[in-house]
């Protein structure tokens, strides 16, 4: 993030002073409709928040520190599905959920879609973060809506089969692979990207799921104009740069996102943001639908298997 506000300062002449904020403090949990107020206590002077996910700027919304921004720039230029209603937040690079799978140990045609990762075949063999984060349950949700209420409980149960336990982030997802422990896996495509960008000779790859079909699932960084904000103007004018040509590509650049614009200055090597094989198709189902969707999908409660009668402890005699 310094770089691209070195960039826009070197541009403007504006300074741009990032202050940590842990998006915990924003917690909406699943199952609870957002609450009418956060006891949030943001750092003095801060104008605008920027973060990884539109699910953490979401509940930032909820929470109420937020205003509408107003600015018809930014309702032009980026695409309604990874727009607030209401204007207060605005995805400005996205990222999909992606497949990734150790080129050694499997043939990228074994690869469809997240649903084929249940399959017995890949038992033991599968890492994943939690299947209550917001990630995968918005994989969970956007299931429901064409594998159902009853196929979709079952897949997360058999993920959960596969994989055995959670791991605590998309880094230790991909580092684990690495290490053999396990041959495919779901990560951010930023997070495996950036990983590939510090191990040249990986034998890790990725591949975009859904393509047949829907398209891959998507998240995004997103911006927001904080409700008590001191210097509004000069965020608003940030924010709407970001979605010009050059903000949008150092922005997918440095977080090695994509744009989500198309942009159209020639002289902006797109090979340098977007190599070829980076090309795929997004789900564009508006990510407000998942926001607005407090419940939590639950994995199908497996019974035990029971052995069959007289089977049990019997001895075979040969």
């Amino acid at each position: 993030m310094t770089r691209l506000s070195d960039a826009y300062r070197q541009e403007t002449g504006i300074l741009i002073e990032w202050v940590p904020v842990d998006k915990s403090v924003f917690t909406v949990s699943f199952d609870e409709e957002p609450p009418l107020h956060f006891d949030v206590n943001l750092p003095k002077g801060v104008d605008m928040l920027m973060m990884h996910s539109v699910y953490s700027l979401a509940n930032a919304s909820a929470s109420h520190v937020l205003q509408s921004v107003g600015s018809q720039v930014l309702v032009e230029a980026v695409p309604a599905h990874y727009q607030d209603p209401d204007g207060e937040w605005f995805g400005v690079g996205k990222y999909a959920r992606s497949i990734v799978y150790n080129k050694n140990k499997v043939n990228e045609r074994e690869l469809v879609n997240y649903a084929d990762l249940g399959a017995s075949k890949w038992l033991g063999r599968l890492c994943m973060t939690d299947i209550y984060s917001p990630e995968n349950q918005a994989i969970a949700k956007m299931m429901m809506s064409y594998n159902g209420t009853k196929l979709t409980p079952e897949i997360l149960s058999n993920w959960q089969t596969n994989m055995g336990s959670p791991l605590a982030s998309n880094e230790d997802v991909l580092n684990q692979m690495e290490q053999g422990g396990c041959d495919v896996g779901i990560v951010d495509s930023d997070a495996f990207w950036g990983y590939a960008k510090t191990q040249p000779n990986t034998q890790l790859r990725l591949m975009w799921p859904n393509q047949i079909n829907r398209g891959a699932i998507t998240n995004a960084i997103a911006i927001g104009m904080v409700d008590r904000g001191e210097e509004v103007g000069h965020a608003l004018r940030f924010m709407e740069w970001l979605v010009s040509d050059r903000g949008q590509a150092l922005l997918a650049f440095y977080t090695s996102t994509f744009p989500v614009i198309d942009i159209k200055d020639e002289t902006i090597n797109m090979e340098a943001i977007r190599p070829e094989w980076t090309q795929f198709e997004p789900d564009t189902t508006p990510l407000i639908d998942i926001i607005n969707d407090h419940r939590k999908i639950e994995p199908l409660k497996k019974e035990p298997e029971v052995p069959e009668e007289g089977t049990e402890d019997t001895d075979i005699i040969e």
